[in-house]
């Protein structure tokens, strides 16, 4: 699989539609809770990459996965969801919103097992920007090549949770999801999935063309 060029991401995220409301729930949940998130592509060595975080084990929601930087939308301080995901990009990893350029917005998702809706944003960061990981919300930082992503032996679908992420290999069946989620595998055994695989599958949706998004699959 060839390298994207950071041109090359944003060409095609230039020609992104207006994005999509999820067709599709877990749950209704008593309380929505608006949320954003940023996929921060940095280029390496002249190849795209994507920056992941990992959130720590003692977080009380999805501790040890990876994922983009996001949160809560805040209305008294973030003007707009795209202001949110800028501001959760400085707050966990210490890049100023100065250092990142928002180039498209990705489907939204949700409403997620906890009641979040997601807007999508992918930003470009500064080459000379500078990762000051918060220790309370990131654990690790991983920079992956996003065509690692692409090939197609990075991907799989499955229902099936993966031990350590809510599953313990002392239970006699691993806990299983209502629909089957995207995963992708990096590094050492490591992996991105549920909503953020999802992300991920539209991200590549959007730069290959050879797919359809999430949100046409369950359409």
């Amino acid at each position: 699989m060839p390298a994207f060029s950071i041109e090359s991401i944003r060409l095609a995220c230039a020609q992104l539609p207006t994005p999509r409301e999820p067709l599709y729930y877990f749950h209704t949940p008593e309380v929505i809770k608006p949320s954003s998130l940023i996929v921060p592509v940095i280029e390496v060595d002249g190849i795209a990459s994507l920056i992941l975080t990992k959130r720590p084990i003692t977080m009380r929601n999805h501790a040890g996965d990876w994922v983009f930087p996001g949160g809560r939308i805040d209305p008294g301080i973030d003007s707009n969801e795209a202001a949110a995901a800028l501001r959760e990009l400085e707050e966990e990893l210490g890049v100023a919103s100065k250092k990142a350029t928002i180039i498209g917005e990705l489907d939204s998702r949700g409403p997620t097992l906890m009641g979040h809706t997601i807007s999508v944003f992918v930003g470009i960061i500064d080459p000379d920007a500078v990762l000051s990981p918060d220790p309370g919300e990131v654990s690790e930082v991983a920079i992956v090549a996003l065509h690692e992503f692409a090939d197609p032996k990075a991907h799989y679908l499955s229902n099936q949770v993966p031990y350590g992420y809510g599953t313990t290999p002392d239970q006699t069946e691993p806990r299983r999801l209502p629909v089957e989620m995207h995963f992708f595998t990096f590094g050492q055994d490591q992996i991105v999935w549920g909503t953020q695989g999802e992300i991920l599958w539209d991200l590549l949706a959007c730069i290959l063309g050879d797919r359809p998004t999430i949100a046409q699959i369950r359409s």
